[in-house]
This record gives C-alpha cells, structure tokens and sequence, in this order.
C-alpha cells in the first residue's frame, strides 16, 4: 500500500495534477511526501475521505 501511495503522488507531482484523490486508503498519518520540494505546487484540492487520520505531525 504505502508503495501505491507513493506512486500515485509521484505520477501527480510529475503530471502536474490539480486534484489528488487519497479516499478509502486507510491512511493513519497525513503523508508527508505532499509537502516535500515544491513538486505539488499545482496541486488545488485534496481529497482524503474516508481515512483514519487522527492528529497531524507538529511538522505539518
């Protein structure tokens, strides 16, 4: 899964995507590699829904 999650948001920083869908991925922690570089400066939206995020990283 995490493999998954990192290429989806690698095929988004280089396709200059404005929506990213991160529904239904059970995500326990916000994924960190959004906010690495400025590889998602396109990026308008994000979609999480459906995930298991409790708390952000003090780093967010």
């Amino acid at each position: 899964m995490a493999s998954e999650l990192c290429k989806t948001i690698s095929v988004a920083t280089l396709e200059k995507h404005k929506n990213l869908f991160l529904n239904y991925r059970n995500l326990h922690h916000f994924p960190l590699e959004l906010l690495k570089d400025e590889g998602l400066q396109y990026l308008e939206r994000l979609y999480m829904k459906r995930n298991s995020l409790t708390t952000l990283e003090d780093n967010c």
